[in-house]
């Protein structure tokens, strides 16, 4: 009865494979963790935006600095940087309610449009 024989060759083929396969997939993984790191960090990007809206508060149209943080189409307004309302307009004094968009975007109905 033989013995079976086996190959040297084939074990050093199969080892420089594994390794090539394992290098690849670390090298996959890192770019993907590369990538969310870059989203993330997109994330907390704060932005400075000018806006123009009409001011409950002060009875007028103003003119006002916001610093938005997010990603774009997702940003919010997390402060006032400086109003046209007060002089120096850096020396914001009010409530802030120009920080809620929904204040800030106010629009006058039509006319047309009021029941009763």
């Amino acid at each position: 009865m033989g013995w079976p024989m086996e190959s040297v060759g084939w074990d050093i083929q199969g080892a420089w494979v594994d390794s090539a396969a394992s290098t690849l997939a670390w090298g996959i993984f890192g770019w993907g963790a590369v990538v969310a790191t870059v989203v993330l960090l997109a994330m907390l990007l704060v932005r400075n935006r000018r806006r123009r809206f009409w001011c409950e508060g002060a009875g007028r149209e103003v003119e006002a600095e916001f610093e938005e943080l997010g990603v774009p189409g997702f940003r919010r307004a997390t402060s006032v940087l400086s109003c046209s309302v007060f002089d120096p307009p850096t020396a914001v004094r009010c409530h802030r309610d120009c920080l809620n968009p929904d204040r800030r975007l106010l629009v006058p109905p039509a006319r047309g449009l009021h029941p009763g």
